[in-house]
């Protein structure tokens, strides 16, 4: 285990707060379709910045745009901060540290009265000839007992580190998740806020147009119909911004959000690295590493039932008080029992079966793990091709498209239908986009959980330029 596993100590000290809920994404992809004109092509950078009125049905509009945007290193400090699920577990870890103090134990001795020949008649009547033992019994464990309890509850300890390393990387992921997919919600709004600005500016134009005699106005109502479907598109994209700014809230345990916008690299795509080198890091993976630890605790539990099988001696010493006589004695006594019939074999062959079923879940885990980290890979990669793709070559090449349309339009070339279908293309492209790099960034951090590793340490959006 690393130093990351001593967390739930210091978590102990933690006030926890409400549940965390791993948030859920909706993919949109409408087909979306504008007016355009005369008017200049609206570039898009992909940035981080918010629209305004984005949030403004969840918070006082005046304090986001006062407040700093939230990081993903803000979102991860949170979560290890307020999550109440890593205290929970850090619970579970003091108690079996609580039960290996526990195994290690001597058994009590016991103290021991016994009272003979009283009650009886003639000269032994009452108490006149009664023999009163006091002793004093300790069990001896033989055959190693007790440091092989000791060494299961120290594996069984070390489990539960193992549980607890996978619980906060889980809790980081869906972190790390939600705080991806409200970026890629800003982005959508923002790529609608531009179109809208657009349709706007392109219903003027065609009404120019049209008041010249220049087009029919039918041009004109399809302009308007376009504006409006923008319209409603950029409302439903701001209402998904403000469900995915809850959800990331609740991610740590907080039941509204209170940050304004999110800021992160979410265009910044580098080469995925080396299969091989991901086969290397798989070990990692507290969810395969703790096998390890799994194949120990089976193996402590079958030398303890080999242990038990060897019988543990009870002696015993004490004073004996003869009442008639007015005089003691010393009295000892040594017990074993002889294992005839419980040899502990059932015991044993139930612990030999469950370390080789042990063995055989280690090997599907394992095979479990590498080929989620090769199908992750193969979808990285594709997101990856598919959005440099996209940033170098279709989409510059549909942006001269749409300028040429334009143009061409304005010279009376081109009708408005071929100016709005090259736009209409453009944004769709736009759109793929960012899809593209919301599959590229989910892989990264799929991939980061199942090499162990952070999502901020395997550089999800972790380069932060607001």
């Amino acid at each position: 285990m690393d130093e990351r596993t001593c967390a739930p100590r210091a978590l102990l000290d933690g006030d926890p707060r409400t549940i965390t809920h791993r948030p859920r994404w909706r993919h949109w992809r409408r087909r979306i379709g504008v007016a355009g004109a005369t008017v200049l092509l609206a570039t898009s950078s992909f940035g981080v910045s918010a629209p305004e009125g984005s949030s403004d049905a969840l918070d006082d509009p005046a304090a986001a745009r006062t407040s700093a945007p939230l990081t993903l290193r803000d979102a991860l400090a949170a979560a290890l901060r307020d999550s109440p699920r890593l205290p929970a577990s850090a619970f579970e870890l003091r108690a079996r540290e609580a039960e290996t103090l526990q195994a290690g134990l001597l058994p009590n001795p016991s103290l021991t009265t016994e009272v003979e020949d009283f009650g009886g008649g003639g000269s032994r009547g009452g108490f006149n000839a009664s023999q009163t033992t006091v002793s004093i019994g300790q069990l001896i464990e033989l055959g190693g007992k007790r440091a092989a309890r000791v060494r299961v509850a120290e594996a069984d300890a070390d489990l539960a580190r193992w549980d607890y390393e996978s619980l906060r990387i889980d809790v980081l992921s869906a972190v790390a998740e939600a705080f991806l997919f409200t970026l890629a919600a800003q982005e959508k709004l923002s790529l609608s806020e531009d179109l809208q600005r657009i349709a706007e500016q392109s219903v003027d134009t065609v009404a120019r147009t049209v008041q010249s005699g220049a087009v029919s106005p039918v041009e004109e109502g399809r302009a308007k119909v376009l504006l409006s479907q923008v319209q409603i598109e950029r409302e439903t994209r701001a209402r998904s911004l403000d469900e995915a700014r809850v959800a990331l809230a609740a991610s740590w345990g907080d039941t509204w959000p209170t940050f304004g916008t999110v800021a992160g690299a979410f265009s910044a795509v580098r080469e995925p690295e080396p299969l091989e080198a991901l086969w290397l890091a798989v070990d990692r993976n507290p969810d395969l590493a703790r096998w390890t630890t799994e194949l120990e605790l089976r193996s402590a539990v079958l030398a303890l039932a080999e242990a038990r099988a060897i019988p543990d001696v009870t002696v015993s010493a004490g004073g004996r008080y003869y009442q008639d006589e007015q005089s003691g004695g010393v009295v000892a006594l040594f017990s074993v029992p002889l294992p005839v019939f419980d040899r502990n074999q059932g015991a044993i062959g139930a612990a030999e079966s469950r370390l080789a079923r042990a063995k055989a879940e280690q090997r599907v885990t394992e095979v479990t793990v590498r080929s989620a980290v090769a199908r992750a890979y193969e979808v990285l990669l594709s997101a990856y091709r598919q959005a440099v793709k996209l940033r170098d070559d279709t989409i510059p090449q549909a942006e001269a498209v749409y300028r040429g349309a334009r143009d061409a339009y304005a010279q009376g070339l081109f009708r408005y239908i071929e100016v709005l279908d090259a736009q209409r293309t453009l944004f769709q492209l736009r759109a793929s986009y960012v899809d593209a790099l919301l599959a590229y960034h989910t892989q990264i951090i799929d991939i980061a959980r199942l090499t162990g590793r952070d999502p901020e340490d395997a550089g999800a959006i972790s380069r932060t330029t607001p």
